[in-house]
């Protein structure tokens, strides 16, 4: 097996960073399409999930995370009202939106 130019990976060679509240940014993910009637979030709080379930009602959990009954842009909205900004987003038929809050 050819090994030029790649790099030793092992746990040795890695840089940690422990990542608290602290730092003072909380990141979550939206998985969903802008056709469809419901979208995924990941990452959020228990609080966060009781006011989304909350607001939309038929919403529940999935691995790791929630699924929302609104469109995408609506879960969005709803988490720019709890302080979230999207940051970044990849993907075509199906996105992934990252958003953050500062704490």
């Amino acid at each position: 097996m050819d090994t030029k130019g790649s790099q030793n990976l092992s746990p040795s060679n890695l840089a940690t960073v422990p990542l608290t509240e602290e730092d003072g940014v909380v990141y979550i993910a939206i998985k969903g399409s802008v056709h469809a009637n419901d979208c995924s979030v990941f990452g959020l709080g228990e609080e966060e999930i009781r006011a989304l379930t909350k607001k939309y009602p038929g919403s529940g959990v999935v691995v790791n995370g929630v699924s929302i009954k609104t469109n995408v842009l609506g879960a969005i909205n709803s988490l720019a009202q709890l302080g979230y900004k999207v940051i970044a987003s990849t993907g075509e038929t199906e996105i992934t939106w990252t958003l953050q809050r500062d704490i």
